[in-house]
């Protein structure tokens, strides 16, 4: 069937409307997203509720997609390369449609996490070190993204969303670094805030509390670096292995083929 046969087909507006729903409902999840994030004048985990209605949407994008492509194989009797081509768009249509668009929050968010986790034990330091010169927290805060650095940039998004919040909801600065941490997923200096945020509030020693907390994460830091270690010279020695066995087989097969006869002619 050709191919302007096939969009003028009965079943090609459905299709096509099928698509157009999908993409509208994904373009209103996001619009959502975006006037919640909005309203709390940050930005937010992506909610259970909003990862089903992301795959749904995705579902409902990425399989008509690859339906239509399929159908054009199979309908259009489609040979040779050309029909290779439209399978492997149409599986790839599904898979970037269907799974990665949906998965995108969640990845940025858990590279966002592990950025925020290396920047912890820096920031650690920064806050030490202003609040021994007897600086209000509010301007340590404000001091931390007066210079911007693209080395820092995920810690400064998060203290300038601090900053924001604070001042729209009336919080303290470190109570409300510890509200938008709780949002980015990062363990480590989710629990340093909220150690700031209740020394700030009962107006306890914020330098010894910084301390224990960075004492603890590089602890924490230390034996996980070994595990990465020990875990790469375990693939180092996987793979010198696998190259040894691979090249003494190549050497079996070159000599149970003969293969040394040809140097003979030379």
């Amino acid at each position: 069937m050709p191919m302007i046969d096939m969009l003028t087909a009965p079943g090609a507006p459905y299709a096509l409307a099928a698509v157009a729903g999908g993409m509208l409902l994904f373009w209103g999840m996001l619009l959502l997203q975006r006037e919640r994030s909005l309203v709390a004048g940050m930005a937010l985990a992506p909610s259970t509720v909003g990862m089903s209605g992301r795959y749904l949407a995705g579902q409902f994008t990425g399989i008509p997609v690859a339906a239509v492509l399929v159908v054009m194989v199979f309908v259009g009797n489609v040979q040779g390369d050309t029909r290779l081509l439209l399978l492997v768009s149409a599986l790839a249509a599904y898979l970037y449609l269907g799974v990665v668009i949906p998965r995108k929050p969640l990845v940025q968010r858990q590279r966002e996490a592990v950025a925020l986790r290396a920047l912890t034990p820096s920031f650690i330091s920064f806050v030490r070190v202003s609040l021994g010169s007897f600086e209000a927290p509010i301007e340590v805060l404000r001091r931390y993204i007066v210079r911007p650095r693209p080395q820092w940039a995920a810690m400064q998004a998060t203290v300038a969303d601090a900053l924001r919040v604070s001042e729209q909801h009336r919080l303290r600065p470190f109570e409300a670094l510890a509200v938008v941490v709780r949002e980015r997923g990062c363990r480590e200096l989710s629990d340093v805030c909220a150690a700031l945020a209740q020394a700030e509030a009962e107006g306890g020693r914020i330098d010894t509390v910084l301390e224990a907390q960075q004492a603890t994460l590089e602890i924490i830091l230390q034996s996980e670096f070994k595990r990465m270690l020990r875990r790469r010279t375990m693939y180092l020695l996987l793979m010198v292995a696998v190259s040894l066995v691979v090249g003494i087989l190549i050497n079996l097969l070159f000599v149970m083929t003969k293969g040394g006869s040809i140097f003979s002619t030379l």
